[in-house]
């Protein structure tokens, strides 16, 4: 999808938000509020949704790529009612509703993981650490990102060795597509990896 095709969609959502109960949304996902603001910790940054426009800005108020507004808006506006907290972990392919964009998902996600770190299964963990993330004990490196409150994502990596060839896993909240759109749960995979990337150059 081009960026002015998620441009429009953004903004469907957008007058979605506006028509919600805002301190009602806050309070379900764990989100803090004020006069003016909605605070919406994403991957460690905690940004700012303007009440009055729903506009969406980084937490110094820098402007962020339509992706990242999209992911936010639809965890604001497409998560259940009746939503439950996940209580187990599950392999991507376990998530129904997300299950038919699986081949996005290992290109987008899993792929750019191995390349980048095959052979610096420790720049993954300090990488990881650097953003947030908190050590797993899954395959040979793991650890876990919280995208929002309510959604945590686990990055495990086994390196390759004389048989085999890099691997890579994420596993996600059971009930994860409860708390926002399954196009979102792909996304918010991307997102980690790229996130996880950008902090092993730093």
């Amino acid at each position: 999808m081009e960026d002015s095709n998620y441009e429009k969609v953004f903004q469907e959502f957008q007058k979605r938000f506006l028509k919600k109960n805002i301190d009602e949304t806050a309070k379900r996902l764990q989100l803090k509020t004020d006069t003016y603001y909605l605070y919406v910790p994403f991957f460690n940054e905690n940004c700012r949704v303007e009440k009055a426009t729903g506009e969406i800005t980084g937490e110094t108020g820098q402007e962020l790529c339509v992706s990242d507004r999209l992911t936010i808006m639809h965890h604001l506006c497409c998560h259940q009612e009746f939503a439950q907290k996940s209580d187990r972990k599950v392999p991507f392919r376990e998530i129904r509703e997300a299950a038919v964009f699986e081949a996005a998902y290992n290109r987008m996600a899993l792929e750019p993981l191995k390349k980048a770190f095959q052979g610096r299964g420790d720049a993954l963990l300090k990488a990881g650490i650097e953003i947030g993330g908190k050590q797993e004990k899954f395959g040979d490196v793991s650890i876990t990102l919280q995208a929002f409150p309510m959604i945590s994502l686990t990055y495990i990596f086994w390196d390759s060795d004389e048989e085999f060839p890099a691997a890579a896993n994420i596993l996600f909240g059971n009930r994860i597509a409860q708390w926002t759109h399954p196009e979102s749960v792909p996304v918010l995979a991307e997102t980690g990896t790229k996130r996880l990337i950008a902090a092993m150059r730093i």
